[in-house]
């Protein structure tokens, strides 16, 4: 199976690179980074049998939380949010309609909740940068084996002191 991590996220937004920075430790499968989630998107993932896609998320939930969603969550859910232009839903639901064959059979989104993804600032919030290992680790878990992630929720991380 052909697989993809996207991290997307803004690099000099705190928590909104968090994203770029789960994607930043991974290594031995493809990756890419981008700070838009327009149909530049499309053009990396078309072609691959999985995409994995690592984005910030603000629910008002607990920052840290790692969420594990399927395309079917997002486009049925309000509750995704991101800092760009097209949202994510909009955009994969395009790639479905416009060129169904060239896009991935299976598409998971691992969603790090945010606390600050609007102020300036390289390093993420403590509770956010606490759960980049655990995403990591999610996102190698659902490379070995996507359909271990139906329902699929993780609890926050400490924050280390």
């Amino acid at each position: 199976m052909k697989a993809i991590v996207v991290g997307i996220g803004n690099p000099i937004l705190r928590d909104d690179s968090v994203g770029i920075r789960v994607v930043e430790r991974l290594e031995g499968v493809d990756t890419a980074i981008l700070t838009t989630t327009n149909f530049e998107v499309l053009d990396v993932i078309a072609g691959y049998d999985l995409a994995i896609i690592v984005d910030a998320i603000k629910t008002g939930g607990e920052p840290g939380r790692i969420y594990v969603l399927s395309l079917e969550d997002i486009l049925i859910s309000n509750t995704y949010t991101n800092s760009h232009n097209l949202t994510l839903a909009t955009t994969l639901k395009l790639g479905y309609e416009i060129f169904p064959e060239r896009m991935p059979k299976d598409i998971r989104i691992v969603a790090i909740e945010v606390e600050d993804a609007e102020s300036f600032g390289e390093e993420c919030t403590p509770k956010v940068r606490d759960a980049i290992p655990k995403a990591v680790e999610t996102v190698r878990m659902l490379l070995n084996d996507s359909s271990k992630s139906k329902d699929f929720k993780i609890e926050p991380c400490s924050t280390r002191s």
